[in-house]
């Protein structure tokens, strides 16, 4: 691809019928995630269950690779929307670390992956993908899980907005001893401190006040030889998110978010609105642009998700890019679909996804819907919260309302009924 188009997404997942792979493999967990190899490998397998957000992407012509046998009541109110897939593969045995090692590990899934006349899409192409791909004689774009780990790397990613000339937060990136003495040189204004490795949040601080940066410096100082970015804390007035599809033709945005966050970088959830400002939704989706084709040029294919901040005097930075699903693509993904026929059609105002942690525990995606009662999704209206289940400590969930009011009202009871 030399200069790829956006606009209508030509032969890329959704457009055919697709092999879902949901597989979750990070490159470097170990230090993005700061535990020992056995507790990462834990980690890893119990990711298997993430596979199951993938049922709210699948078409009913597609099929899904999954850990465990879905629940066929859910299945089934998907399949009233259009969703859920029309056949889940269970590979025979979880020897493997990712779900990917278990279906390469197993060989009628295997020989499933192999005839499968359409698409692949996976969560996110790592070693194993790749490993999976070959070994079923479909094999990627060259250097494609290279490519996830550079972006994923918060150093480059800042190397890469330099090189593009796109405007940067000020920072300072360095190894963790540099950093240290840093935070001790220059106490002069909050910051945000990140891994290079840092994963979904994890290994990701605000030090706003003295104490804070000495508990922060003590930090760093015990994860020696990483590397750290420490960068001024901007005040933003919203955190949009752009979604957007990469095909060996074209690119397409699936569309605009506005991320939901906690403590200001505790992710809870996404409204699928742009900033209410054309503008400035247009000056972030020229960024947007920017960075897709950049990766597009370096061989990725697949979601890529950008997070932006926007400042009260209308500035706007990249700050992270995300070359996997995110936690949100599923549910845009459904709604989108639901809304438009057309997953990579985007309806502003009346779709999100949402997640809270509760004390119940863990419930699979029925059991919420009976408690949500009058706000569970209701397949003959389109409309409600539809619980994921994937077995999280909590409610995670797409929602689908009529007009921004009607969602702020499912919201609500959602959240009421986690307590």
């Amino acid at each position: 691809m030399t200069e790829p188009l956006f606009g209508a997404l030509i032969g890329a997942a959704g457009k055919t019928s697709t092999l879902h792979i949901p597989s979750v493999r990070f490159a470097g967990g170990v230090q993005a995630f700061h535990v020992s190899e056995v507790e990462y490998a834990r980690m890893e397998k119990s990711f298997k269950s993430l596979g199951a957000r993938s049922l709210l992407m699948a078409s009913l012509d597609d099929a899904l690779i999954l850990h465990q046998p879905p629940d066929p009541e859910y299945v089934a109110l998907l399949r009233m929307c259009g969703a859920g897939g029309a056949g889940h593969l269970i590979p025979a045995g979880s020897e493997g670390q990712c779900l990917a090692e278990d279906a390469l590990l197993c060989p009628a899934t295997l020989e499933f992956v192999r005839d499968w006349p359409g698409a692949l899409e996976f969560y996110m192409v790592s070693d194993m993908d790749e490993r999976l791909a070959r070994q079923a004689g479909r094999p990627l774009p060259p250097y494609q899980s290279g490519v996830v780990s550079l972006f994923n790397d918060k150093v480059f990613f800042i190397r890469t907005l330099e090189d593009m000339g796109l405007p940067i937060i000020e920072s300072y990136s360095g190894p963790s001893d540099a950093v240290a003495f840093r935070l001790d040189k220059d106490p002069g204004w909050p910051l945000v401190a990140r891994s290079s490795r840092s994963v979904g949040g994890a290994g990701v601080w605000v030090a706003r006040t003295a104490a804070q940066r000495r508990e922060l410096k003590k930090r760093i100082e015990k994860r020696r030889g990483e590397v750290f970015i420490l960068q001024k804390w901007i005040d933003s007035v919203s955190s949009p998110n752009l979604q957007l599809y990469v095909g060996e033709d074209s690119i397409c945005v699936l569309g605009m978010s506005a991320q939901v966050f906690r403590d200001g970088i505790h992710h809870v959830g996404n409204y699928f609105d742009g900033s209410g400002d054309d503008e400035v939704d247009g000056r972030v989706m020229a960024q947007a642009k920017a960075l897709a084709m950049e990766a597009a040029r370096m061989g990725y294919r697949g979601i890529l998700g950008i997070d932006f901040i926007i400042t009260a005097g209308g500035e706007i930075y990249a700050v992270e890019i995300n070359a996997r699903h995110n936690t949100s693509t599923h549910a845009l993904w459904f709604a989108n679909r639901l809304i438009n026929g057309d997953p990579f059609v985007a309806s502003p105002g009346r779709a999100a996804y949402m997640r809270w942690p509760s004390v119940r525990g863990r419930l699979c995606a029925m059991e919420w819907m009976k408690l949500l009662g009058e706000a569970a999704f209701d397949p003959d209206t389109g409309q409600g919260a539809l619980p994921y289940d994937c077995g999280w400590d909590g409610l995670e969930a797409a929602i689908v309302a009529s007009d921004p009011e009607h969602r702020q009202w499912l919201e609500k009871r959602a959240e009421r009924v986690t307590a």
